[in-house]
């Protein structure tokens, strides 16, 4: 072998280790591609999955909204609390007055 082909077969080599390389390198970028695929279907599921649950929720809500005002309100449960402790706070009176009437009657009757 001459020295021009040697150093033709030193190029070559050097030229192919840096093809070998480069592919190297580009077999890591598709490897980080195809990593940040997964990723990607992963977010993607992900996301669809959120929106799915907040329509959802936004249904959910609608329907309680719905039912809150079938509902009594505030004010009126809080004058039905107030007939009831209104009346509550009469039963004594009511008593003592039918006691009374029951000892006005009896005292007229025994007479």
């Amino acid at each position: 072998m001459s020295t021009k082909e040697v150093e033709e077969m030193k190029e070559f080599m050097t030229i192919l280790t840096e093809v070998k390389v480069s592919l190297a390198e580009q077999s890591v970028k598709l490897d980080n591609l195809l990593d940040m695929n997964n990723k990607l279907n992963r977010t993607y599921d992900v996301a669809v999955s959120a929106l799915s649950k907040a329509e959802e929720n936004e249904k959910d809500i609608a329907e309680m909204k719905k039912q809150m005002a079938e509902k009594a309100s505030k004010k009126d449960v809080g004058q039905i609390v107030k007939q009831r402790e209104s009346t509550f706070k009469n039963i004594p009176s009511w008593a003592a007055l039918a006691v009374s009437v029951a000892v006005f009657v009896l005292t007229y009757l025994v007479n």
